[in-house]
């Protein structure tokens, strides 16, 4: 099978010649590239060149098109900083939210012509064009909160959903028409997917009924444009106690991207029998753990593990919790394939 083949199977309920593995390889690919992270996170074409040589090197099943967390907020004025050898982020001394009234102040952008998702449209592009005839492209945008929290900071954002939740609200809906504009445009690159990134609507952040009242309309929203352009839908998020259940109801997403256990569930296997007939679980290898500071070996030996308790009967992606390390060793993305190959025959 293609990994394309390979991953279609597993998200439509079927089973595959194996366990499809994905060691979400993003930043690192640049180390394949031989650029800065200063160059990569700026410049679509090299980003997209990085990415194809990182996926021949290594060969996973799925290619995610995660640059940072700020490519969204960066454009709605953001200011940023781009460290030559780390990821880039907002200007943490320059948040260009400093109180409630800078909600209302947002303006809309256009995102094929604004700097930082403009170049993210040229990666899909170049990538699309490469390799989506045998390999599933994902394009990734973080949730309306996710990009206020760039903008404004978790400590005052989380303040200002229980203190000034119509101003929050308010930059929410432009936020969100933005985002689905910029839905839209990955679509005509041609990618398979949209990975939408909801990290608040975990038990290590916020109540479960106030993001659904605060974010879950407009993630669902987000949901529903994907699907009306032809693109499958999937959640990533690797926060503590993900909720699943809400998620599940307000998105209905083929997929979850994940790195702890649903906050309903006890522990993996029980998360795969309560939701593998719901959706596919991607995930949840440690990146920190066994992409970072583990041996290739230990790699192979905890997708082993992984595979014991979430592949029996399919709907499981093998695959890191979070991004792989920028800065981790590529033997050990190698080892999460090998793994697949060694323990996920079905």
């Amino acid at each position: 099978m293609t990994p394309l083949e390979r991953v279609a199977t597993v998200l439509q309920g079927g089973i595959p010649d194996r366990v499809p593995a994905a060691p979400l390889v993003c930043g690192a690919s640049r180390r394949v590239y031989g650029v800065t992270y200063e160059e990569w996170s700026q410049d679509g074409e090299i980003m997209a060149k990085s990415q194809i040589q990182a996926h021949d090197l290594i060969g996973y099943d799925g290619i995610l098109g995660l640059v940072d967390l700020s490519v969204e907020a960066a454009d709605l004025g953001q200011e940023m900083v781009y460290p030559v050898e780390d990821t880039a982020h907002p200007n943490y001394n320059n948040l260009s939210i400093q109180t409630p009234d800078d909600y209302y102040k947002i303006e809309p952008v256009d995102p094929t012509k604004s700097p930082r998702m403009k170049e993210l449209l040229k990666y899909y592009d170049i990538v699309c064009n490469e390799k989506a005839a045998t390999t599933p492209i994902m394009g990734f945008v973080y949730g309306p909160l996710g990009i206020l929290n760039m903008m404004r900071g978790a400590d005052n954002l989380f303040r200002d959903c229980y203190k000034n939740k119509e101003a929050v609200i308010h930059a929410e809906e432009i936020i969100t028409d933005v985002m689905a504009e910029y839905i839209k445009a990955i679509a005509k690159t041609g990618c398979h997917a949209i990975v939408i990134d909801t990290l608040f609507a975990s038990q290590s952040i916020m109540r479960k009924e106030m993001w659904k009242e605060i974010e879950g309309p407009f993630s669902k929203k987000l949901a529903d444009v994907t699907r009306e352009n032809d693109m499958m839908f999937i959640i990533h998020n690797c926060g503590n106690g993900v909720y699943f259940d809400v998620q599940i109801e307000m998105m209905d997403p083929i997929a979850i991207s994940c790195a702890h256990v649903p906050d309903d569930c006890t522990d993996w296997r029980d998360a795969k029998k309560k939701y593998g007939d719901k959706i596919t679980i991607i995930g949840y290898t440690d990146p920190a753990q066994y992409a970072f500071l583990g041996t290739p070996e230990e790699m192979r030996q905890e997708c082993k593990k992984e595979i014991e308790e979430l592949a029996e009967g399919g709907r499981f992606i093998l695959a890191t919790g979070c991004e792989f390390p920028p800065n981790g060793s590529l033997l050990n993305a190698m080892a999460m394939m090998e793994g697949a190959e060694l323990y996920g025959k079905y």
